[in-house]
């Protein structure tokens, strides 16, 4: 028992003496790991450190104790220690909404789908400071892992079948009805495709008339052509 409470200030001493020189870094975390155990008197076994992070002309490794909350050591560009503190861990909420933010981003730019069209289904810590996002939109499905500084490190996508929105051929026969002064019930669509970036095309009919509807996934049409439909003798 003596020896084991001996450790710490061994560590200390250690650490303390050290702290003049550059440390490699690969051991950054390690040497992270020593200075709060002996900086806040907790076991080494109750210290977890991350690898350091290059900031502001500088390295920062994040750690988290297991009772005694989150810390971070500073060193320079060169590896010299220069600091360490405690830090209050961030508010849950404003994590979440950072990481639903980026990984929002991240799908916006690789599916051309505007933010607001994509919808968060599932987050999932997935290691310390590790967390895997599962999204969708109207024709993909995806995963985004990222960490709690908003960096992601994966993503993937899997497409969905294309199946076409309601709201699409809602708005070519609404526009027709209003076009034709015909009511909505008599108005049939033909046939729908997918042209990409959001965008359909939509054959739509009645008794006397024809229509080409090109549309976007929110309903704004932006084209539509009525022809005479032949008839058949």
């Amino acid at each position: 028992m003596k020896f084991l409470r001996s450790i710490p200030i061994l560590m200390a001493t250690a650490t303390l003496g050290l702290h003049a020189g550059h440390v490699p870094e690969k051991v950054m975390h390690h040497y992270c790991t020593e200075v709060a155990s002996a900086q806040y008197n907790v076991p080494l076994q109750q210290i977890e450190a991350h690898m350091p992070v290059y900031k502001k002309k500088g390295f920062i490794v994040r750690g988290k104790m297991r009772r005694n909350g989150h810390f971070v050591c500073r060193f320079d560009a060169y590896g010299k220690f220069q600091f360490i503190k405690q830090q209050a861990p961030k508010p849950q909420n404003s994590l979440k909404k950072r990481i639903r933010r980026v990984c929002k981003s991240e799908a916006s730019v690789r599916w051309h789908t505007p933010k607001q069209d994509i919808k968060i289904t599932e987050i999932r810590k997935i290691a310390p400071y590790r967390y895997q996002v599962t999204m969708e939109d109207a024709y993909n499905t995806g995963t985004c892992e990222v960490n709690r500084d908003g960096y992601v490190s994966r993503f993937q996508t899997l497409s969905k079948s294309r199946q076409v929105p309601r709201s699409v051929t809602h708005a070519c026969k609404r526009k027709a009805a209003s076009r034709w002064n015909v009511p909505m019930p008599y108005i049939q669509v033909d046939n729908a495709t997918y042209m990409g970036r959001g965008r359909y095309a939509v054959e739509v009919s009645s008794d006397e008339l024809v229509a080409h509807c090109e549309v976007r996934q929110n309903g704004i049409i932006e084209h539509f052509n009525t022809q005479q439909r032949r008839r058949r003798w």
